[in-house]
């Protein structure tokens, strides 16, 4: 090597940073130790004196290299370590007793935003890192780990980090000397903020509503038994309200689930600005509300919260453009008085609520011992309904309905009876409030529909072409999401012509949503069916709203026909009924006809068609049938004409 030694060579190489970690033998006749410690300085990876023994040469090549390796297989291992550690947001520490000198990972640093040195390694400058709140857990954890009999894990807040909290899990193992004592406690720490993020948010919605974010039904009950316990060491009253808002189906149906979903959101914040503080409210279910009312001396000062928060529910609402107005049907049942326990109080408060939506609404009811009975007597009913629908106990009759001028049997309306196992042949006033209630009513409606248009098919093809049926529909029937559909779908499935069905809603129905009546009665039209408005001269309806309602026919209600006597001014109210509907160009229904005197004067009258126990009371399917074949021959039955 002229001009240069080995030792260069060497320190040459090491400043060349692709080959700093390649393996450096140095062979040389030198022994002397000054030499060797400056070729070690110089980066020399091993030494050998120079020999002709190859073999020996070679071996410490292969183990050089082998080692070379295994160094770099190590580092390799190290780097994707930290990597890992980055990544998961995990760092090593060490604890060393007694002195309780901490060391800490630079991944754990990291993890703190703490740098090496602003750390000193003292117990207390790692106790600085946790939030105040945590320390005495932390010591607490660490001393059960070095004195006790368990591993170390323990959660914390630390320090503020860029102006947010942030969660660690400690975890540690204590290594003991041969004499069983601890001489130093390590193990790893990680950020768990996003975990415990995720165990909060779960908890928040196992706990409270996702729509209002008020108390759910879980957390309110056990509030509620919180309360009681409460209000039995105070000697207090606690009420518990129930909130049933009054025609929120309604709304929901007319104008959407978004603006439902906002109505039950704006009912929510009206609650919680109401009550007072320490006032427990919960939404239960769909429409439904609950507050429980803590601290009551009397029952004067309950009434003038649940006036307040009546009145408040009631005032309108602005959402999305549209004004919006409910109002809450409330029940109240009081501990002790009322209920002994939790499960009785909640059913107490429920009759409650269904008492006061049975009184119209827009009211509270105090519960009472007999409603109870009530109660299990609807849940009873209900249940029974249910069963009709699959055990075939739901039955049509139909009433006929004759035109006034010709004589001549025009239709049928199809009348709803179930054959009650135990208390008989119910009318629909018996049990539809209940179906309306449950949500059968749909269930019902749809097989009402195809059983009647099943047997008009049947009349239709024995020769009774041109008979029409009438089918009554409930506001919520009417309102339903997809009836459109379901109708089509059930005249198509009977072959049965659209303009021989006519669909009647009552006024009231029309004027609960005008808007909504008017398009629905105009989408029924266009698929072909006729519609009439029931019961008319009931409601409050205007010669306005009867001029914009795409209707075919109004029916008088029966309470008009009944005055009708031999006195002139008795039938004024039809007289002036029929003259309305035929300046408007509609024809003209009577129901309820049941003597000659209220035949004649309306058919003087002009009126379209007559209906009523005077021709015939409403018969079964097949009784129907023997009657149009009677019809066939003689027009009217024989009973109206021998009068």
């Amino acid at each position: 090597m002229p001009g240069i030694d080995g030792i260069e060579v060497c320190r040459d190489i090491r400043l060349n940073t692709s080959l700093k970690d390649t393996p450096v033998l140095m062979l040389t006749g030198m022994d002397g130790l000054d030499y060797i410690r400056r070729a070690f300085d110089a980066g020399a990876t091993d030494f050998i004196t120079k020999t002709m023994d190859l073999g020996l040469v070679s071996q410490r090549v292969k183990y050089a290299l082998r080692n070379s390796m295994n160094t770099k297989d190590l580092q390799s291992w190290k780097s994707q370590m930290k990597q890992v550690q980055r990544v998961a947001k995990i760092g090593y520490w060490q604890m060393r007793v007694p002195e309780c000198f901490v060391t800490l990972s630079e991944e754990a640093l990291k993890l703190f935003s703490v740098e090496q040195s602003e750390f000193d390694g003292s117990f207390s400058s790692f106790l600085d890192i946790v939030n105040v709140a945590d320390r005495d857990d932390v010591k607490n954890a660490v001393d059960a780990a070095l004195f006790g009999d368990s591993k170390l894990n323990v959660d914390f807040r630390s320090i503020v980090k860029d102006g947010e909290e942030f969660y660690v899990n400690m975890q540690g193992e204590v290594i003991l000397n041969d004499d069983g004592e601890p001489v130093s406690l390590m193990g790893v720490v990680q950020d768990i903020t996003e975990r415990k993020k995720s165990e909060v948010s779960m908890q928040h919605q196992a706990l409270y509503d996702s729509l209002t974010d008020l108390s759910n039904r879980r957390m309110f009950q056990d509030r509620l038994t919180q309360a009681m316990t409460t209000a039995q060491r105070e000697e207090k009253l606690l009420a518990l309200c129930f909130f049933d808002l009054d025609s929120f189906k309604m709304i929901n149906d007319n104008l959407g689930h978004a603006v439902g979903d906002e109505l039950l959101k704006s009912v929510a914040k009206r609650l919680r600005s109401t009550m007072r503080q320490g006032d427990i409210v919960a939404r239960i279910s769909g429409d439904e509300f609950a507050v429980a009312i803590e601290g009551l001396n009397n029952v004067d000062e309950l009434e003038k919260i649940v006036e307040k928060i009546r009145f408040r529910l009631s005032q309108p609402y602005r959402i999305r453009g549209h004004k919006v107005y409910t109002s809450a049907s409330i029940g109240v049942a009081l501990y002790p008085l009322d209920s002994a326990n939790r499960e009785t109080m909640l059913r107490n408060a429920d009759a409650a609520m269904y008492r006061a939506k049975e009184l119209g609404g827009n009211c509270f009811c105090y519960y009472t011992y007999d409603m109870n009975d009530k109660a299990r007597r609807h849940l009873e009913m209900e249940k029974n309904l249910r069963k009709a629908l699959s055990q075939d106990e739901l039955c049509l009759f139909y009433q006929p309905q004759f035109g006034a001028q010709t004589n001549e049997i025009v239709g049928v309306e199809a009348l709803l009876r179930w054959k009650h196992p135990e208390y008989g042949l119910l009318p629909p006033s018996k049990f539809l409030s209940i179906a309306e209630d449950s949500g059968l009513i749909f269930a019902i409606g749809k097989w009402v529909l195809t059983k009647a248009c099943k047997d008009l098919r049947s009349w239709h093809n024995k020769g009774f072409e041109g008979l029409r049926l009438a089918l009554n529909m409930s506001s919520r029937q009417f309102m339903q999401e997809g009836i459109l559909e379901n109708i089509s779908e059930v005249l198509k499935q009977s072959s049965v012509d659209p303009r021989f069905i006519c669909i009647e809603i009552t006024e009231n129905v029309a004027m609960k949503n005008i808007a909504g009546a008017i398009d629905m009665l105009r989408q029924l039209k266009a698929i072909g069916l006729q519609t009439a408005i029931d019961d008319f001269g009931a409601g409050h309806s205007s010669m306005n709203l009867l001029q914009k309602l795409p209707v075919d026919t109004l029916n008088i209600d029966r309470s008009f026909i009944m005055r009708i006597a031999d006195r002139e001014k008795d039938g004024n109210a039809a007289r002036g009924i029929i003259a309305l509907a035929h300046s408007l160009g509609l024809k003209v229904a009577a129901e309820g006809v049941e003597t000659k005197t209220q035949a004649e004067f309306l058919k003087n009258q002009n009126c379209d068609v007559l209906q009523g126990y005077y021709f015939s009371h409403p018969l079964p399917a097949n009784e129907m049938e023997e009657f149009l074949q009677q019809c066939m021959s003689n027009k009217l039955p024989q009973n109206a004409l021998a009068e």
